[in-house]
């Protein structure tokens, strides 16, 4: 057989049944060409399907890669960014406090250490008057002494050192009972404290509590100034538990009578320190214009207004008097007769409130 005949055989053998000559039949079946086709077509569709799918896979990782490279970009540009703005936040920072830094004053890191004691000097003082054994004068005194170690603390750093200095300003027979105490070693030579206690159990008879309240109910002007009588009574006041409604009214009823007619007619404060600032500024005009108008009258005003003579007043009451408690002057005319020192009850010249004849007729 030649090559040409065996070449074409080769070729034609499967698409040609071959039939034996001697048979006359096929050499395969009908069933296995069947076969042998669909397994060629499913390796020609296999390797269709794995060359697209090659395809498609190369293309899905080359655009994921584009994207991912797109993304690094954009996270590197962000990060730049906001690199930026921090820098510019940091200059803006530090630019406001240099603005901010003259108004207020600046904020040291490290707290300076306080000055040694040594180097504040302390203030020279007079020395406390001496004490005799007044009974009234007691608490003062050891007050004062008191305030004299608060202020001067580095002269006076030992309690022993404070007994003395007021066993030194005892005179009389506060001295007797200070020596007694500092030559025996008594236990209340021991510290200021213990020294004042005693102090205050042998020597202070200064009212307090219901005393004070009994003192305080039954304290007067009298003939002393409105000036006194307020000092002596917030003395007394500061000892008692009194509220200020009722020391507002005890006041008022001490006040003499003179200053309590002229205070009557006028708007009452509500606060004790408002009446006792009008007491004092009635006494305070009183007092000048009574001199000025009558020097020789008598504190009262009654007799100086009798010898100014009477029948002058008299004739010149021709209207009806204000009544006490029944009408209230205005303001602008209490000023009024303030200024022109007029009677605030009848508005003649020549007395006052407390001795207008026409107020006395009136009762």
């Amino acid at each position: 057989m030649s090559l040409v005949s065996l070449s074409l055989f080769r070729s034609q053998r499967f698409r040609t049944p071959w039939r034996c000559p001697w048979l006359h039949r096929p050499l395969f079946s009908e069933r296995h060409r069947n076969t042998l086709s669909r397994k060629r077509l499913s390796e020609r569709s296999d390797h269709t399907m794995d060359a697209a799918s090659s395809t498609s896979l190369t293309e899905f990782i080359s655009r994921s890669i584009t994207r991912m490279d797109q993304q690094e970009e954009n996270i590197s540009s962000t990060g730049r960014a906001v690199q930026t703005l921090a820098t510019q936040v940091s200059q803006l920072t530090q630019q406001l406090q240099h603005l901010r830094g003259p108004a207020a004053p600046p904020t040291p890191a490290v707290q300076p250490a306080p000055p040694e004691p040594d180097s504040q000097p302390e203030p020279r003082l007079p020395t406390p008057e001496g004490y005799s054994g007044d009974p009234d004068y007691c608490r003062a005194f050891l007050t004062r002494c008191s305030m004299h170690f608060s202020l001067q603390p580095r002269t006076f750093n030992r309690e022993q050192s404070k007994v003395a200095f007021v066993l030194t300003l005892l005179s009389g027979r506060a001295a007797l009972w200070g020596t007694a105490v500092w030559a025996n070693q008594d236990p209340c030579c021991t510290s200021f404290q213990t020294l004042s206690e005693e102090m205050r159990r042998v020597f202070d008879r200064a009212v307090a509590g219901r005393e004070a309240a009994r003192l305080l109910a039954d304290l007067r002007q009298g003939d002393r100034s409105v000036s006194e009588y307020s000092i002596q009574f917030r003395t007394l006041a500061a000892e008692c538990q009194w509220n200020e409604e009722a020391q507002w009214d005890m006041f008022l009823h001490g006040l003499e009578d003179r200053i309590q007619k002229e205070i009557y007619v006028l708007d009452l404060p509500r606060s004790l320190n408002g009446l006792v600032e009008l007491a004092l500024r009635v006494d305070a005009r009183l007092s000048r214009i009574g001199h000025r108008a009558c020097p020789n009258r008598p504190h009262d005003g009654t007799e100086g207004w009798h010898a100014s003579g009477g029948n002058t007043a008299s004739s010149a009451f021709t209207h009806e008097p204000m009544q006490l408690g029944r009408a209230r002057l205005s303001r602008e005319e209490r000023e009024r007769r303030r200024s022109q020192g007029l009677c605030l009850y009848c508005g003649r010249a020549g007395h006052f409130i407390h001795s207008c004849p026409v107020k006395d007729q009136a009762r």
